[in-house]
């Protein structure tokens, strides 16, 4: 089944809703109800495997070291990555319009699915 993610910006905010649906039913859903700013992305193709039992529940947070702005993120990974793994892949990228200079790992606890 076809599924889509609709990313709509309303004001400083954003929200993120999953549908049931293809490109064109989604953005059709969305030009009927949907105020502000939003777009949608169709799922192409699946990368990676959901065989994972136990992993690790990751809240990091993201700062520019120029203009001190932050943001949070929040993902799971499997228990074979670590802490370095995980800055190494943020570090220098930008995310939610900050550039990763600095990267703290506010949170890392053991999870399963």
């Amino acid at each position: 089944m076809a599924k889509s993610l609709i990313i709509n910006k309303l004001g400083e905010k954003r929200l993120f809703s999953y549908v049931p649906a293809g490109h064109a039913s989604a953005l059709a859903f969305a030009d009927a109800v949907l105020d502000g700013e939003y777009d949608v992305f169709e799922e192409t193709s699946k990368i990676g495997s959901d065989a994972v039992s136990t992993a690790r529940d990751v809240t990091v947070m993201l700062q520019n070291e120029t203009t001190f702005a932050k943001t949070y993120l929040r993902f799971v990974i499997p228990t074979s990555k670590d802490e370095g793994d995980v800055v190494i892949a943020l570090q220098g990228k930008t995310f939610n319009g900050v550039k990763a200079d600095k990267v703290v790992i506010t949170s890392m606890r053991a999870t399963s699915y």
